[in-house]
């Protein structure tokens, strides 16, 4: 499975994820830091507006701009989020429509992969993707998302993330670099980004792009060991003769058959 496709296998995961959260009535399982749970329920808005059109478009004719008008209510815990960074499906289906309309124009060098962890942990979790056109810096992108960012992951780990939801860090590093990361490659390193980065307000969403990370069924989650600095805190996983060239289109594919169906976690523990 060559990297295109396995894009495509996380996007149709995505969308799957959404389609299950009921197009009437989304019932959001909340755990807080007592364990307790709580079911918060509000409407969806009318998502007729993302439909395809038949004319003809350039590629970045798929961003979605949307300027905050057409949100349901919904109680935000914590510091003031924006109204087009709240986590609600109309903010988490544009943001992913503008993550995939940026990369296919821009390509992967426009994406960082996004991971979150909880203040003076070394386990850092991988929760999704980021993407930004040209002028926009990775931190001002991140910075702007925050709270959608944060409030994903801590939904996505409710009981290692969202008892800290409001205080987690977020980190990133080069996009489509799961792999590296797994093998603890040296060059591979993450870096923090500010809650507060100056400009990021002024980034308009239909500039960034947001694709949360699904787990399937049974599937235990990516994560990694980091030292403050983002460096990998064990040694690089190497092959026996110690060869390190990138591989090819050839072995990447074989590669990627032979992870098919098992969870980059696995590999993790391995070298715990």
């Amino acid at each position: 499975m060559k990297m295109a496709n396995v894009h495509q296998f996380r996007l149709f995961k995505y969308f799957t994820f959404l389609f299950l959260l009921d197009l009437n009535n989304l019932f959001l399982l909340r755990v807080d830091a007592f364990s307790c749970v709580h079911l918060t329920r509000f409407h969806n808005p009318v998502i007729n507006r993302w439909k395809e059109s038949t004319h003809l478009h350039g590629k970045w004719d798929n961003l979605v701009d949307e300027d905050d008008d057409d949100y349901d209510e919904f109680e935000i815990q914590g510091p003031e989020v924006p109204k087009d960074m709240r986590y609600v499906e109309f903010n988490i289906v544009r943001q992913n429509k503008n993550f995939v309309a940026i990369r296919e124009a821009g390509g992967p060098e426009m994406t960082n992969d996004i991971y979150v962890r909880e203040t003076d942990s070394s386990v850092f979790w991988f929760v999704g993707k980021v993407a930004r056109i040209s002028d926009v810096p990775i931190e001002k992108a991140v910075a702007k998302q925050y709270p959608l960012i944060e409030e994903h992951a801590a939904r996505l780990r409710p009981m290692e993330l969202y008892p800290k939801r409001g205080s987690l860090e977020i980190w990133t590093t080069s996009g489509d670099s799961e792999m590296d990361v797994a093998y603890n490659r040296p060059n591979t390193k993450f870096s923090k980004i500010k809650r507060d980065e100056q400009g990021a307000d002024k980034v308009r969403n239909v500039e960034i792009g947001f694709q949360g990370e699904i787990y399937d069924s049974g599937e235990e989650g990516f994560r990694t060991l980091r030292t403050e600095d983002g460096l990998a805190m064990k040694d690089e996983i190497v092959e026996p003769d110690g060869e390190k060239r990138p591989p090819t289109d050839d072995e990447m594919e074989k590669i990627n058959e032979m992870l098919k169906g098992q969870d980059l976690n696995a590999l993790f523990k391995e070298t715990e």
